[in-house]
């Protein structure tokens, strides 16, 4: 019998912005790359593209031989090589995880993300409401009422807790289905509704400030069908134009983790990835976790089958539906 061994990894709080991801293959300029501490260049997280890379995951048996999964022949791997790429890749913690140690050579047995809920830590309501207050107006709030009915745009700010930072940033506040406030994204948008690459997430991991789900407060509502898009402007402008339903994000292409959608345990829900191929094959990868939860989900693909050279060709590749509503409607 196999036990996973824990990884003890840590964000290095020092960025380094001469770095090209390894993920996205940009520059780090704007510090969105964050390196695991004591770890090479190669892991980190990534909030531009919402990847971890992270280091092999280990697995030990009773007598203390090391193995690691090989996802091409479906099976445990045993050789003197893992016992170097063990001790150079990571610092793992002596404790074993209990409780996820059922492994055979299945690939559908294996367990990819442990299923484990994080318990944040929450933020006074009364941040929220402070940030709301401001006088100053964001860009993107100015955005919408110049494009939207703006009776409309009030609603949906109100429904979403929008709220503005001193420095004019939007500040997206995370608050779960208890209304309770778990984290917040401040962006920094543009007069034309286009996000900068100026953004800051001031409560922290490894603080405890774990994010779920943008828009979850609203799913306690049961007589509105759900669907959840990438971005939180996506979500705002698709609850103007279409307040029947509950438009929630699940931020960023790989933002569909356990500990967000288990808030959607035993829902009926509709996802509308990004326009390209590669959101909507990560969108249906995410089928054994969301069957897992018992959700039942259909993906809306607007791609239409086209490749992504198509699509750039068409102008529409990484738009998303709000792209779309704002060519259409404004």
């Amino acid at each position: 019998m196999l036990q996973r061994i824990k990884q003890n990894l840590k964000f290095d709080k020092k960025r380094d912005y001469s770095l090209i991801t390894p993920c996205c293959h940009k520059s780090n300029r704007d510090g969105k790359f964050v390196n695991y501490k004591g770890l090479s260049k190669q892991y980190g997280f990534c909030h531009s593209c919402g990847k971890a890379l992270v280091p092999s995951t280990f697995y030990k048996d009773e007598f203390g031989n090391l193995y690691k999964w090989n996802s091409n022949t479906n099976k445990f791997e045993r050789n003197d090589i893992l016992g170097f790429e063990y001790k150079n890749t990571v610092d793992y913690t002596s404790s074993m995880e209990t409780g996820d140690n059922n492994y055979d050579n299945s690939i559908t047995n294996r367990s990819i993300e442990k299923p484990t809920i994080k318990k944040s830590r929450t933020i006074d309501f009364s941040i929220v409401e402070a940030s709301m207050k401001r006088t100053n107006v964001n860009s993107l709030s100015k955005y919408l009422y110049d494009n939207f009915d703006s009776q409309k745009v009030k609603n949906v700010l109100q429904d979403y807790y929008l709220g503005t930072s001193t420095r004019g940033f939007a500040i997206f506040w995370f608050i779960n289905k208890q209304g309770k406030v778990q984290k917040s994204k401040e962006v920094l948008y543009k007069l034309n509704g286009k996000r900068t690459n100026y953004f800051k997430v001031p409560y922290k991991n490894e603080d405890n400030y774990f994010f779920c789900l943008f828009g979850e407060h609203l799913i306690t509502d049961l007589t509105k069908p759900l669907i959840l898009v990438e971005s939180e402007k996506t979500a705002l402008i698709c609850k103007i134009e279409f307040p029947e339903y509950n438009w929630l994000a699940y931020s960023g292409i790989n933002g569909m983790t356990y500990n967000k959608m288990y808030a959607l345990k035993g829902r009926q829900i509709v996802i509308i990835p990004d326009i390209s191929q590669q959101a909507v094959d990560i969108a249906k990868k995410q089928m054994k976790k969301l069957q897992s939860l018992d959700i039942d989900f259909k993906i809306l693909d607007l791609t239409y089958g086209k490749s992504d050279k198509e699509l750039k060709a068409l102008g529409y590749y990484n738009a998303d539906i709000a792209d779309i509503l704002c060519q259409t409607m404004l």
